[in-house]
C-alpha cells in the first residue's frame, strides 16, 4: 500500500502542476479529494476508487466508449453517464494520452472566450 501511496502522490503531483498551469484553474477539495476546475466548473479530479488511484476526466462526445474498451480506463461512477472517463493511476501510465484527456477536458469546461471588440470605426469609417 505505500508503494501505491507514493505512485499516488506523484500522480498527483503531475496532475496538479498540468492543470495549474492552465489559464483560471484553481484546485478544491470536493467529496473528500482534489478537484480540478476552470471557474465553476470540473474538468478533472483524482480519486481513489476501489483502493485504487485514479484520474478522472470529461471526455468529448464519442469518445468514453472508445477509451473504456481499454483496462487501464473505466466509466467514471456517478458521472460517466455525462461522458466522463477514469483512468487508473497505479500502474505504468500514458502521460501523454492522460495529459492529452485533462487538456481537452479544460477546453469543453473552460468558458468560451468573449468576442473581441472591433474597431472605433464602423464600415463606412466613421468614429
Amino acid at each position: 500500500m505505500l508503494i501505491i501511496m507514493k505512485s499516488a502522490d506523484r500522480m498527483l503531483k503531475k496532475l496538479r502542476d498540468l492543470c495549474l498551469s492552465l489559464p483560471g484553474v484553481s484546485e478544491v477539495e470536493a467529496w473528500g479529494h482534489p478537484n480540478f476546475r476552470v471557474g465553476k466548473k470540473t474538468f478533472a479530479v483524482f480519486e481513489f476508487y476501489r483502493g485504487r488511484p485514479s484520474v478522472a476526466v470529461k471526455a468529448a462526445d464519442g469518445v468514453q466508449p472508445l477509451l473504456i474498451d481499454e483496462v487501464r480506463f473505466f466509466r467514471t461512477p456517478y458521472i460517466g453517464n455525462r461522458g466522463w472517463v477514469s483512468a487508473w493511476v497505479d500502474r505504468e501510465v500514458d502521460w501523454r494520452l492522460l495529459k492529452d484527456l485533462v487538456k481537452r477536458s479544460y477546453s469543453l469546461n473552460a468558458p468560451r472566450s468573449r468576442p473581441k471588440r472591433s474597431s472605433a470605426r464602423t464600415r463606412e469609417g466613421r468614429n
